[in-house]
């Protein structure tokens, strides 16, 4: 205990110091923290949009998987369409439970000065397609009547009742319900019945993907086999193959993100190295001295391992606190620079998560002191008699 008293005693005689020194490692295991956590984040997130859609799989126009995993999870606007005649086939599945189709565009809002989303689908199935969904309002009835996304509503200040007008293609909507706001990219969406969407963009028999269920999981693969056999120009994607893609996409991210951390960890271990070590170039003398009453080797070893010990370890504990803190603050520039991210926290508080960071710190800590402790206890009383 007293090597420890002695330890801190040390630390507070440069405060500056070892305030800089604790900043590094704070700042370093916060990033670790917040890069790992985002990552378990954004799986459990994926998995979560993915089970809320109400489907089993896609089936769109022959093209790239990124594309429809985007189609998927934020109504990506593929230039690519499927007639729906494909539609009467899917009726003849046995295996099918739900086949429904989807459109997905963009139209001019001069009103607004922007462009519009526009998503087009069977509102009889909206509540099985979009399970998680609250809608302040009711569900559009007629073909004149939308569904406003919250981002949309809330920039605009668009109540129930009110008049969207496209002069371009003459039509206007009233808005029926307001999607209460997911926190995705849902928010950004004007929803309408299949048949508005059609008309508004001149495709009386297109669609962008239809979304299908199987009454028996069990049965996916041979539902898929048929179809993929007897159904030509058309590609299916499972909600499994949805989260590979989306998640080699951001593979790349992640090693990118994580060696950063790693390299911001290395980094404040070289400034615990430098500080300890300039520490024991001053108190030369001193530890001379300390050897000279009778002091080992080994506890002048000890002591100075401590005092890198107890930088660690502090600014392990602080950065997991602060990773915490401003998790909300870390989200929001995330999202601002990542093209997908699920809706929902990424970052949170998990226990072994932050021991493996905190562990991971004291470890790289340790090593970088190990090295100027060693140095110390090299010191002999001579050379407190010369200093």
């Amino acid at each position: 205990m007293s090597f420890i008293k002695l330890a801190f005693k040390n630390l507070l005689r440069h405060r500056i110091r070892s305030i800089l020194t604790l900043t590094g490692i704070t700042t370093s295991v916060a990033v670790l923290f917040s890069v790992l956590s985002f990552n378990r984040g954004f799986e459990r997130g994926l998995e979560r949009e993915l089970e809320r859609t109400g489907i089993h799989f896609m089936i769109v126009p022959s093209g790239c998987p990124h594309e429809v995993a985007s189609l998927v999870l934020h109504g990506a606007v593929i230039p690519k369409f499927l007639d729906l005649k494909v539609m009467e086939h899917l009726r003849n599945v046995r295996e099918i439970e739900l086949a429904s189709p989807f459109l997905v565009g963009q139209i001019p809002n001069p009103e607004k000065g922007r462009i519009d989303l526009i998503y087009g689908l069977e509102m009889k199935h909206l509540r099985r397609l979009k399970p998680s969904w609250k809608v302040i309002g009711s569900i559009p009835e007629s073909d004149n009547e939308v569904i406003i996304g919250a981002e949309i509503a809330s920039h605009d200040r668009i109540n129930i009742g009110d008049i969207i007008n496209y002069p371009s293609v003459k039509r206007t909507f009233r808005v029926a319900g307001i999607l209460e706001r997911t926190g995705g990219q849902d928010d950004a969406f004007i929803y309408m019945p299949l048949k508005s969407a059609q008309d508004l963009f001149n495709r009386p028999e297109g669609s962008t993907a239809i979304g299908v269920r199987v009454s028996d999981p069990a049965n996916l693969n041979k539902v898929i086999e048929e179809l993929s056999r007897d159904i030509p120009g058309i590609q299916i994607v499972t909600m499994g193959q949805v989260m590979n893609s989306l998640s080699s996409l951001a593979s790349s991210g992640k090693v990118l993100s994580l060696s950063m951390a790693v390299i911001a960890i290395l980094i404040s271990a070289s400034g615990v190295m430098n500080s300890i070590l300039m520490s024991v170039f001053e108190r030369t003398q001193e530890i001379g001295m300390m050897r000279a009453v009778g002091a080992s080797r080994f506890d002048i070893f000890r002591i100075i391992l401590k005092e890198t010990v107890i930088l660690t370890l502090t600014g392990g504990i602080t950065g997991i606190f602060l990773a915490n803190i401003g998790s909300g603050i870390i989200e929001f520039f995330v999202r601002k620079f990542i093209p997908y991210v699920p809706s929902g926290s990424m970052i949170s508080f998990e226990p072994e998560l932050a021991a493996l960071c905190i562990f991971f710190s004291l470890f790289t800590g340790i090593l970088s002191g190990f090295y100027p402790a060693w140095k110390a206890s090299k010191i002999t009383p001579i050379e407190a008699i010369r200093g």
